[in-house]
């Protein structure tokens, strides 16, 4: 199970640090990848270009990718993830979606954490991971293996999120809509990851609430959620 990470080099080195460090303790294997940043489109398609030349180049039976910013915090439902891509010869990742976008309510395997079957690639025509428009709807980067799966039929696996952190003022609701299923934000705890999300927050210095998940995991420490995904519990 190899991991690969795509960031730019505008980013603070304690954030690739952090992560290594954290990826270490956790026990997986991370190859990182740097590009210069020049600007937001370029990186963007540069991003879905490096996924999909990992895809080309590996050998393994399941591609695996975390982005810069998404701390792994549980390896068995990390290996869980890998098996069942590998078994079903399809792909599994983290729960996302365009909250801001006519296409809200389709939620998508995203490229945060992504187990991609080199069998389910193939069965999927190979298709490249950069976002484009579709009309005019957005396609986020790796979007369109789940939209390729829902027109074939391939079943693939979503992790849903847990809770997350911080609320957002620029929303109605102090948060974003997960489709149908409920809410999530910055810093969004997945059963194997922990997904940060707001990446421009790094540019000026690393946000205290980075540090502290950090630690967490690196202490062994569970990560409890400021809030809830969903509008009701247990």
């Amino acid at each position: 199970m190899k991991f690969y990470t795509f960031y730019t080099n505008n980013l603070p080195q304690q954030l690739i640090e952090d992560h290594k460090k954290v990826c270490d303790y956790i026990g997986i294997d991370v190859t990182y990848h740097s590009e210069d940043f020049t600007e937001y489109d370029s990186v963007y398609s540069a991003h879905g270009k490096f996924m999909t030349s990992v895809m080309q180049s590996e050998t393994d039976d399941v591609v695996c990718f975390l982005d810069i910013d998404c701390l792994p915090h549980n390896k068995k439902n990390l290996e869980w993830a890998y098996e069942w891509a590998k078994l079903n010869n399809s792909f599994v990742g983290n729960a996302q979606n365009i909250f801001h976008e006519k296409m809200v309510n389709h939620l998508y395997a995203a490229a945060s954490c992504l187990f991609v079957s080199k069998k389910g690639w193939d069965i999927l025509g190979k298709p490249c991971f950069s976002h484009f428009y579709q009309g005019d709807a957005q396609i986020d980067t790796a979007q369109i293996l789940s939209l390729r799966a829902d027109q074939i039929g391939l079943p693939y696996r979503l992790m849903y999120p847990i809770g997350y952190d911080e609320k957002d003022p620029s929303s109605i609701i102090n948060c974003w809509e997960l489709g149908t299923y409920g809410h999530y934000g910055t810093g969004t705890l997945y059963p194997a990851t922990y997904h940060y999300f707001r990446i421009s927050k790094f540019k000026e210095q690393i946000p205290d609430l980075w540090t502290t998940r950090v630690n967490n995991v690196l202490g062994d420490q569970k990560i409890i959620s400021n809030y809830s995904c969903l509008p009701y519990e247990l």
